[in-house]
């Protein structure tokens, strides 16, 4: 069933929140209030009403940065797993990072995942491509190869590009209408340890202003991966008014956590870029209620089990996120007054959007990836209710308010949280 009906919510389209319907038909939006609900009554085919009452209705998120381990991690996690997650957190399109077994370094590699996809995703999965082959940071992939192919970002995620390449790859990229995802962390600055006080904030925004001098040479499009301080934001919003073509992204961890939040089990707050100071949380929420950082990403990084102990020297990095990003936000941020809605909104659909080449906007004719979120539902997180086979997230136990309960992908419900329609107990006709 690929007929919609969904009416009396809220509706998120051109940056704003209006009561109104919208009717999807073959998978497709048809149209939006009164239309909606005149074609609805006119319509002789088999309809699904859906009553998305205290709910807002929104195109699907995009997630510019997700880690599904597939191919060479299954055990962490794999796409059919991971696209799950991201239906169930309301993500209709994920970018699928490269740190990957074998990396996707080429167009031989890049006709084999998306057969995977193919077979095995319940969303939307672009892939993202290494810049160097093998992601050993050497020869340059063939970008004009896998461009030509459909990819359209490039990263040696994990890893940053090196100084002795990287103003080739940027000319490169430059030409090609590519956009560079650099991972910000300068390794000779690094210490042992596993949180903030090994990754210093230099780390990161002293790579960060080395790949802007590039970008004003070069022209490239560049997008900073992760967010994690308050001098960052600063370089990207100088960046963004001399008109260069930057954009950035952060995470709902680094949005609502800091250093001082740290618990046990410490490997679910252990992540890179590390969380790190209140002062610096703040400098990221600014930037994304101004539009300095135009869109929130998850950096989904599942792990299992494996970090719910005792933290050891070995312990992998990163976080699971799919699932909670939303509520997580919802409730930390808009339900305290330091973001409006239609930002929040707006950070996972059209901010991302833009910077992939996507719409993310809800507009008649386009494919119906929808997301209804029921701002009244309040649920505890619980890592045995997962659909991610990662279990290290640092919200586990505790509760949220506004969680997507019905996920579209092309008009196919790929989500739902089993909300009864009262005016309409069964398909109508």
């Amino acid at each position: 069933m690929n007929n919609w009906y969904l009416h009396d919510g809220l509706v998120f389209r051109n940056g704003r929140l209006l009561k109104e319907d919208i009717l999807i038909l073959k998978g497709r939006i048809a149209a939006f209030g009164s239309e909606a609900a005149r074609m609805r009554r006119e319509c002789s085919v088999p309809i699904r009403d859906y009553d998305a009452g205290s709910c807002v209705v929104s195109h699907g998120f995009i997630d510019l940065h997700v880690h599904l381990r597939e191919p060479g991690f299954e055990s962490k996690e794999t796409i059919e797993t991971g696209t799950k997650a991201a239906a169930a957190g309301g993500f209709t399109t994920v970018y699928a990072m490269p740190n990957t077994e074998p990396p996707l370094d080429s167009v031989e590699r890049l006709f084999e995942l998306k057969e995977r996809i193919r077979q095995s995703a319940f969303v939307g999965v672009e892939p993202i491509a290494a810049v160097t082959k093998g992601r050993a940071g050497g020869e340059i992939s063939d970008l004009a190869g896998l461009v030509h192919h459909g990819v359209r970002l490039f990263s040696d995620d994990g890893d940053p590009v090196e100084s002795g390449i990287i103003k080739g790859v940027m000319e490169q990229l430059a030409s090609i209408n590519g956009v560079l995802v650099n991972h910000l962390e300068e390794k000779s600055l690094l210490r042992s340890g596993l949180f903030w006080d090994a990754v210093p904030p230099e780390s990161e925004y002293i790579m960060l202003e080395r790949d802007l001098t590039l970008v004003a040479e070069t022209n490239c499009r560049y997008h900073a991966a992760h967010l994690s301080c308050a001098r960052s934001v600063e370089l990207i919003g100088k960046a963004k008014q001399e008109g260069l073509p930057v954009t950035a992204e952060v995470t709902p961890h680094h949005l609502t956590l800091t250093k001082d939040d740290i618990a046990f089990p410490e490997g679910n707050y252990q992540m890179k870029p590390p969380l790190r100071t209140e002062a610096d949380r703040l400098a990221l929420i600014e930037g994304l209620r101004t539009g300095v950082i135009d869109a929130v990403a998850t950096d989904h990084a599942p792990h299992g089990r494996e970090k719910d102990g005792v933290i050891y020297p070995d312990s992998p990095f990163g976080v699971t996120g799919l699932e909670t990003a939303f509520p997580v936000l919802y409730s930390n941020l808009v339900l305290t007054g330091r973001l409006q809605l239609e930002r929040l909104l707006a950070a996972l659909t059209t901010g991302p959007g833009k910077v992939a080449g996507q719409s993310g906007e809800l507009k008649i004719g386009e494919v119906g990836d929808i997301v209804v979120l029921d701002l009244e539902c309040r649920r505890t997180v619980e890592a045995d209710k997962f659909f991610s086979r990662g279990t290290n997230s640092p919200y586990i136990g505790q509760k949220f308010r506004g969680w997507p309960v019905l996920t579209l992908v092309n008009g196919v419900a790929k989500y739902s949280a089993g909300r009864p329609d009262p005016k309409h107990s069964k398909e109508a006709h």
